[in-house]
């Protein structure tokens, strides 16, 4: 970093010094010569990576530090008599309960609530919404049947909305990127996005064609 700072300040230096000459240069049809925007890509290179490293180094790091906590409750558990570590088990599957079905709860309401829309052409936008909707949907496997699981609570508050959701992302969400799509077209607006995006769903990749879509949406709103 302070590597990049110093050539970011011998750019400005440079500039500067070649601005004296700027009528000579123009005269004999001499080109600025760019001697730092090759040196600051790879520095910028060199500085995804270490930071890439140390936040992978960081999640290894952590996991490691998680476990070696859990060992250690484990075995501090050992220790204690047999009606103490059942109360802890009772405990942490009851906390475990709460938790999911809370999230559940709150999948429900993500579910259930209308997509944000645009104030110009009132269109939703979808992209988010596909990944909300895949979301809930990848927990079908877990609550198909039901059972005696701590998910259970959880499930039971899923399971009445799957059978809507797998039709709203496979019928509904694509009906609504084509009327999108239209009625940009037809207001002019989107270009070249809304032909790549009528290709993606052509092809059934239906999150591919809503991120096109909003961004067509974006631009037609200007926000």
């Amino acid at each position: 970093m302070k590597l990049s700072a110093e050539i970011a300040q011998f750019e400005v230096t440079s500039e500067e010094a070649l601005a004296l000459h700027a009528d000579f240069m123009v005269t004999h049809g001499a080109q600025t010569p760019d001697m730092t925007s090759g040196a600051q890509r790879s520095m910028n290179a060199m500085l995804g990576y270490v930071e890439r490293r140390i936040a992978k180094s960081d999640r290894a790091a952590m996991s490691l530090l998680f476990g070696l906590a859990m060992r250690r409750q484990a075995l501090a558990l050992l220790d204690e008599s047999q009606a103490v570590r059942e109360q802890v088990t009772e405990a942490r599957i009851a906390k475990a309960e709460a938790t999911f079905h809370e999230s559940a709860e709150a999948q429900v309401l993500a579910f259930e609530k209308a997509p944000p829309l645009g104030v110009k052409l009132s269109l939703p936008y979808l992209a988010k919404r596909y990944d909300e909707v895949t979301a809930f949907l990848q927990m079908r496997p877990l609550c198909e049947l039901p059972s005696s699981s701590w998910r259970e609570a959880g499930c039971a508050a899923m399971r009445p909305h799957f059978k809507t959701a797998a039709t709203y992302r496979s019928t509904t969400l694509p009906g609504l990127i084509q009327t999108g799509l239209s009625t940009m077209k037809a207001q002019g607006v989107g270009g070249a996005l809304l032909d790549a995006a009528a290709a993606k769903l052509a092809a059934g990749d239906v999150k591919g064609a809503a991120v096109l879509h909003d961004a067509a949406l974006r631009g037609a709103e200007g926000t």
